[in-house]
């Protein structure tokens, strides 16, 4: 039985995937990193991931078609879209702070159901 929940953290910027994995493995998680959605659906970590954090730009023209590709590989995983502020060169530690609490509750439902009903 796994104890720890499993994310993975998928962004283009090697800074930004460092960071949210030192917080998030502090706070008890088990992180995967990939920096496309390419890399991401070639499950190169077999892990089953409960939640997946996602930045919005890798989302490009194709978008719809690769959350359904997530949709159909991974179906009771949670997608959350990175804040915009967490680009650049220096990404704020106020809104990876900011982060903790929300993906703390999105750690916590079990379906979409329950995020249906915030």
């Amino acid at each position: 039985m796994r104890t720890s929940k499993v994310v993975t953290v998928v962004h283009p910027d090697s800074k930004i995937r460092i960071v949210l994995r030192s917080m998030l493995e502090a706070h008890g998680c088990t992180v995967a990193t990939d920096h496309s959605c390419s890399d991401l659906l070639s499950d190169r970590t077999r892990l089953q991931p409960d939640l997946i954090l996602l930045d919005r730009s890798l989302m490009d023209d194709e978008g719809v078609e690769v959350l359904a590709q997530l949709s159909q590989k991974w179906g009771e995983t949670e997608i959350v879209f990175l804040p915009e502020s967490l680009r650049g060169d220096s990404p704020s530690s106020s809104p990876i702070s900011q982060l903790l609490p929300i993906i703390d509750r999105f750690l916590q439902m079990r379906s979409t159901r329950e995020l249906l009903a915030i």
